[in-house]
């Protein structure tokens, strides 16, 4: 399916309170699911009445991290705040069984596995906050006390995400936090500081101005930016491109060929369709009828641009007369076995593809207001021309032979899959690379 018609699955969701299918039978969990209390007697190692998280930390953040408050200290002050593992032992405190990490407040020592442990932070107890935090980039685990961050204390930490903590003395009592209110560490700095240190290794990678440059303008080439790439070359003090450069091999290498697709995205910038397709066929007569997905996206952006003025009638008559045609040729796919009789190359799988796409934008006239209650609401968005624009373009560019996408973004591309790649290393845990979010915090 194209991501045009893709609504964005949400993140997994990440631990919210304590899970009560999986408590120590010492331990009282409060109605508010996030305050514990140690009800044993304490007499025996085994005896640690410890609670995890309903859930892991989600994959797709840079950083895991979670408080708890001591409310009591208990008779010993024998608590514990960790990370375990989805088979992890109630009986036990973080730390003391395999794959599991633990920072406890009688000692202030750090514990990993079945060791007697390492020092590490202060005690800790009554009116205490501490954390523990997990850095899926660096694959460190980190705790804090009263918003003070007290060092790496472990690396390269196995499936270890479920947030963990054990109680050990009667009377304990502490209130845990996953995120509902704010947290007395600035885990908002720590993330802006992460980043810039991400930013700043890829700056570090050498690229000299004139390939930059080159980037640059190859790209506004290929988008079609005629003025942006002239106002560009002025401003950097370079020659005119040449159409041959720019083209990366493509038939086409006139002038005219970059002011056509200037002129059509110029237009479905505007939401001027018609003069758009106009343009499209007095500048490349054969193209559209042997480019289905790009025919569809200009003829339902004229549909949407029709909802736009709220001409909804018209709209209705557009999608009969125009439109349909998609969607008969879908119906006569299921019915004849694969057979259609569209004109182009167009495969079976492509042309399912723009009937469901276009099934989609028709479907707006289902909802009275669609911009607001239409799960595709976004294809309403001004912006979303853009998305119609760059379709347009580069299927122009692969019409006369040229590249399906510029220099710079098999570059982007680029950087985005080897970023995915160390992300996978990583179990598919760690911030996913958002280049908009990047750019805007440049």
């Amino acid at each position: 399916m194209w991501n045009m018609l893709e609504v964005n699955e949400e993140e997994d969701e990440g631990p919210s309170e304590v899970n009560t299918t999986k408590t120590s039978h010492l331990v009282k969990v409060h109605k508010d699911k996030l305050t514990v209390t140690y009800n044993g007697k304490a007499n025996h190692t085994q005896d640690v009445g410890a609670v995890q998280a309903n859930k892991p930390f989600p994959k797709k953040v840079l950083i895991g991290y979670f408080e708890m408050r001591v409310i009591d200290a208990g008779t010993r002050g024998c608590m514990a705040i960790g990370l375990g593992n989805a088979s992890f032992n109630v009986t036990r405190h973080p730390g003391w069984e395999p794959g599991s990490y633990g920072y406890h407040g009688d000692t202030g020592r750090k514990f990993c596995s079945p060791t007697r442990g390492e020092p590490y932070g202060a005690k800790y107890g009554a009116e205490d906050i501490v954390g523990c935090g997990i850095n899926f980039r660096t694959r460190e685990i980190f705790f804090t006390k009263n918003g003070k961050n007290l060092g790496v204390a472990f690396t390269e930490p196995g499936a270890s995400y479920f947030p963990t903590i054990g109680l050990h003395s009667e009377g304990e009592t502490v209130e845990l936090n996953f995120g509902q209110k704010p947290f007395k560490f600035l885990l908002e700095d720590m993330l802006r500081e992460e980043r810039e240190k991400f930013q700043q290794t890829v700056s570090r990678i050498p690229l000299g101005l004139a390939d930059v440059n080159e980037l640059v303008r190859a790209y506004l080439w290929y988008e079609g930016h005629a003025e942006s790439l002239k106002s560009f070359e002025a401003a950097a003090s370079l020659p005119p491109i040449s159409s041959s450069e720019a083209m990366e091999g493509s038939t086409e290498q006139s002038e005219d060929f970059l002011l056509a697709r200037s002129a059509v995205r110029g237009l479905i910038m505007d939401g001027k369709l018609e003069e758009a397709i106009e343009v499209i066929n007095d500048k490349f007569p054969d193209f559209l009828a042997s480019n289905p997905r790009a025919e569809s996206h200009l003829y339902c952006q004229q549909f949407i641009e029709l909802l736009h003025t709220g001409s909804k009638s018209e709209a209705v008559a557009f999608a009969r007369k125009v439109l349909s045609k998609y969607l008969e040729v879908q119906h006569a796919q299921n019915g004849q076995n694969g057979s259609s009789g569209m004109d182009g190359p167009a495969s079976s799988q492509s042309q399912a593809e723009t009937a469901e796409y276009v099934q989609g934008v028709v479907g707006l006239l289902a909802y009275p207001d669609p911009l607001s209650q239409s799960p595709l609401s976004h294809l309403l968005q001004s912006n979303y021309r853009k998305v119609v624009a760059d379709v347009v373009n580069c299927a122009i560019h692969e019409h006369v032979g040229g590249e399906g996408s510029s220099a710079l973004q098999r570059l982007t591309k680029q950087l985005l899959a080897s970023h995915d790649t160390l992300r996978q290393l990583q179990g598919g845990r760690g911030e996913v690379l958002d280049l908009s979010d990047v750019i805007s915090r440049s």
